[in-house]
């Protein structure tokens, strides 16, 4: 199994709350260009530590961290190296992403993403992931570890931009086996 996948794993009322931070915030300057081939901007590449994620998304995180048994991590604050290990991502109509697969950021570990769309195009953005593709619902939790997964976005084709957050952890083989087999 290359992917984990629980639906409606936030509730619509914490999506509205997050997908509105998103679109009040995306022309702000710590969204920038995630320099993918496409049209998205995100807070993965800011140096500005002078704004905060709502409480909800910290929140999330946790509940990710619960599920997937991630404790042992946050104690010894394993994450990729973004603020807080959260992402969170905007992206318009013409949007897509290369192929690619991510760094590892910690000897040992694998890095994992476990993403959450709190709005879809109307149409495109499908991820393709080791030549599967997938259409990631909204509110569901999608992880997959994305520096042994070569991966990329297909094109968004809406006026209605696509709205995810993205949720870094860096796992080790045991703990990934652990979560694909829960």
């Amino acid at each position: 199994m290359s992917v984990y996948r629980i639906e409606n794993f936030i509730s619509k009322e914490d999506s509205k709350i997050l997908s509105k931070w998103i679109l009040d915030n995306s022309h702000k300057s710590f969204f920038k260009s995630a320099n993918m081939g496409g049209n998205r901007k995100t807070t993965r590449y800011s140096t500005d530590e002078n704004f905060l994620y709502p409480k909800e998304v910290l929140d999330i995180r946790k509940k990710i961290i619960d599920k997937l048994n991630l404790q042992e991590n946050e104690i010894k604050n394993i994450y990729p190296p973004f603020k807080d290990g959260i992402v969170a991502s905007f992206a318009e109509d013409n949007d897509t992403c290369y192929e690619h697969t991510d760094p590892v950021w910690v000897e040992g570990y694998e890095t994992l993403h476990c993403n959450i769309i709190t709005q879809s195009p109307d149409q495109g953005g499908e991820v393709v992931i080791n030549k599967n593709k997938y259409t990631m619902k909204e509110n569901e939790l999608f992880c997959y570890r994305v520096s042994k997964s070569s991966h990329k976005v297909l094109e968004v084709k809406s006026k209605k931009p696509r709205l995810m957050w993205i949720f870094g952890f860096c796992v080790n083989e045991e703990q990934w086996n652990y979560i694909k087999n829960d």
